[in-house]
C-alpha cells in the first residue's frame, strides 16, 4: 500500500514539472502535451480512488483493542463476534425457589442489540475524503498511532417469558393450610381405645412471586445479574392440634339394662344392638346463624329409618292399644335405646326438641324419663344448642346386657359440670271398674283377659346442675309424663251379663298376662 502512494506522488511532481517548464518556455506548449499532462492527472485520481475503495479496514484500526486491519466488514464482523458474546457471557439470573431447586434464566430469555454494525461502518470510512496527499496522510497516522471503537450493546429480558415461567412456579409452590382434625372412633366402643382419633394439621406455604419477578426486570433493566431467591411465607393452620386436644370432652353417659323378663328376648336384644350402630358415631352439627336447614336436630326416627323385616328388624314386643297391650312388631325394643339416648341428653344439657313418653310404664328407665318412638308417627328430636360438635356414641354390651351411651361435646360452662335427672310422682289415677266386652268370636262359656287392670301415674321430671358435687340453684322442671289408667279388660260371649253368668278358671282362653314393654 505504501508502494502505491509513493507512485501517485512522484508522478504528480512530473506532471507539476513539465507544466513548469512549458510555461516557462513562453506559454505556448503543444496539444500533444496537454493531452500528456490529462492522461497523468487522470491516473492520480484513479489511484486516489483506488486507495480509498479497497472495502477493507485500514492497518491500525481496533475494535475493544482486536486488530481488523486488512479485513473486509464482513470478515470484520464475524472476526469480532466471540468478543460481542463474551461482552453478555454474564447476563442472566439464578432464580432460587422451594428447597433447593433453580431456574436458569439465561441468554436465551434476553435480546441482545450490538453497535458493531455503526462502528465497523464509520471505521470503514476512515481516510476516504480529501486529496491524494491529505489521504495518504491519514493513513500513514492511523498505522502509527491506530483507531480504537468500542462495541457497546442494549439488553432487553423477555418480560413475559419471565413472568409466565415464575408465576408458574409459584403457584407450583403454593400449599393450602389443613386444619387439624379430630374424628369420633366409633368402634372404640367394640375393640376398646379412644373415642377420638386426632390429626394434625399442616402449614401452608406461599411464594411470593410477584416480588421476584420484580426484582428479575429491575435488575436487568440495571444490569445487575446474579442470584434472586423467590422468597415466601409459612401459612400457619386456622385450627391447630392443640386447639382439639382437651377441647371435646364426655358431657354425660348412661345405660340400661336389658337382662330382665322378656327385655333379654334374642329378637329385642338384636333390634337394641342394631339401632345402637346406626346411632353410633353420630357428629351433629352446631346450629348456623346463617343455615336454614335443621341439620342440628336429631331425629330418631330418620337415624334409624323404617322399622321393617323388609330393612332387617325382627318382632319382638312393643305396646299397643295405648299400653294396655303388647304385641310382637318389627323392631321391638328400639325404644330402650331413644329413652337411654334420651337420658344422656338431659345429663349433656342439650336441647329437647321433641319427646313423647310410653302409654304405659317401662321397666328399664325410672318412671317419667322414657322416650317412646314409632315409625312414622311418634319421633324422639333434639338440637345441638352448644357452639361445636356433638358426638354420639352408643353400644349394646352383651355380656353386661345393657345399652349404654356417651355424649362428648364442648366442656360445660363453669358454673356447673354436670346434671342428676330424675321424675317425682305428682298424681296417681286408680283404675276403674272391669269392663266386658261382647265379642262374636267367643261362645259360652269361653273368655279371656284383654288386659290386666293398669294404675295410671303422672310424673314431673327435674334436672338439677352441679358445681363440685354440690346443687346450683333449684331444679328445672323438664317434661310432665301421664302413663295411662286402664280398667280390666275382659272378652266375653255375646249376651254375657256379669250379674248372672259367671266367669270359670278353667274356660279362659288365654295365658296369665304379663306386663311386658317396648
Amino acid at each position: 500500500m505504501f508502494r502505491i502512494v509513493k507512485y501517485v506522488a512522484s508522478a504528480v511532481v512530473s506532471a507539476a514539472a513539465i507544466y513548469l517548464i512549458v510555461k516557462t518556455a513562453g506559454g505556448v506548449y503543444d496539444k500533444g502535451m496537454t493531452s500528456y499532462i490529462d492522461n497523468i492527472n487522470a491516473d492520480v485520481e484513479a489511484k486516489r480512488a483506488e486507495l480509498v475503495s479497497t472495502g477493507v479496514f485500514h492497518d491500525g484500526v481496533t475494535v475493544n483493542g482486536i486488530p481488523i486491519g486488512g479485513l473486509t466488514f464482513d470478515e470484520a464482523k464475524e472476526a469480532l463476534r466471540p468478543f460481542e458474546s463474551s461482552l453478555v457471557q454474564d447476563i442472566g439470573f439464578e432464580l432460587k425457589y422451594g428447597d433447593d431447586s433453580t431456574l436458569e434464566i439465561g441468554r436465551d430469555y434476553f435480546t441482545v442489540g450490538y453497535n458493531t454494525d455503526e462502528i465497523l461502518s464509520e471505521a470503514i470510512m476512515l481516510a476516504s475524503d480529501g486529496e491524494l496527499e491529505a489521504i495518504r496522510q491519514q493513513i500513514d497516522d492511523i498505522a502509527q498511532n491506530g483507531r480504537n471503537y468500542e462495541i457497546s450493546y442494549q439488553v432487553k429480558i423477555d418480560a413475559d417469558r419471565v413472568t409466565s415461567e415464575v408465576t408458574e412456579i409459584g403457584e407450583s409452590l403454593k400449599k393450602s393450610p389443613k386444619n387439624a382434625s379430630c374424628k369420633p372412633n366409633p368402634d372404640s366402643v367394640y375393640n376398646g381405645g379412644d373415642r377420638f382419633k386426632y390429626k394434625e394439621g399442616r402449614n401452608g406455604y406461599e411464594a411470593d412471586y410477584e416480588k421476584a419477578i420484580a426484582e428479575i426486570l429491575s435488575r436487568a433493566e440495571s444490569g445487575d445479574y446474579g442470584t434472586v431467591v423467590m422468597e415466601g411465607r409459612v401459612i400457619e393452620p386456622d385450627i391447630k392440634l392443640s386447639d382439639l386436644m382437651g377441647k371435646i370432652v364426655k358431657r354425660s353417659s348412661y345405660r340400661t339394662s336389658f337382662a330382665s323378663g322378656q327385655y333379654a328376648a334374642p329378637n329385642r336384644v338384636f333390634n337394641i344392638d342394631k339401632a345402637s350402630r346406626l346411632v353410633n358415631g353420630y357428629i351433629l352439627p352446631p346450629k348456623s346463624s346463617d343455615s336454614g336447614d335443621k341439620s342440628y336436630v336429631f331425629s330418631m326416627n330418620s337415624t334409624l329409618g323404617d322399622r321393617t323385616e323388609a330393612l332387617g328388624w325382627l318382632p319382638a314386643p312393643g305396646f299397643v292399644n295405648g299400653g294396655a297391650n303388647s304385641v310382637d312388631s318389627p323392631g321391638g325394643g328400639v325404644c330402650q335405646v331413644s329413652s337411654t339416648l334420651y337420658n344422656a341428653v338431659i345429663r349433656a344439657d342439650l336441647k329437647i326438641v321433641y319427646r313423647i313418653n310410653h302409654s304405659s310404664h317401662v321397666g328399664y328407665v325410672p318412671w317419667g324419663l322414657d322416650a317412646t318412638i314409632d315409625t312414622g308417627r311418634i319421633d324422639f328430636k333434639f338440637s345441638n344448642n352448644t357452639k361445636s360438635n356433638i358426638y354420639i356414641f352408643m353400644w349394646v354390651n352383651e355380656s353386661k346386657q345393657t345399652c349404654n351411651c356417651e355424649i362428648w361435646g364442648e366442656p360445660f360452662p363453669s358454673n356447673f359440670d354436670s346434671i342428676d335427672f330424675y321424675a317425682e310422682l305428682i298424681e296417681e289415677t286408680p283404675p276403674t271398674d272391669t269392663v266386658y266386652i261382647q265379642t262374636s268370636q267367643l261362645s259360652a262359656p269361653y273368655w279371656y283377659i284383654g288386659n290386666p287392670a293398669k294404675t295410671g301415674y303422672k310424673y314431673q321430671s327435674y334436672k338439677q346442675y352441679y358445681k363440685n358435687g354440690e346443687a346450683i340453684g333449684e331444679p328445672i322442671k323438664v317434661a310432665t309424663s301421664e302413663y295411662r289408667m286402664h280398667p280390666k279388660r275382659i272378652y266375653v260371649w255375646p249376651g254375657f251379663n256379669p250379674e248372672y253368668d259367671v266367669l270359670y278358671p278353667i274356660y279362659r282362653i288365654d295365658p296369665e298376662a304379663e306386663e311386658e314393654g317396648n
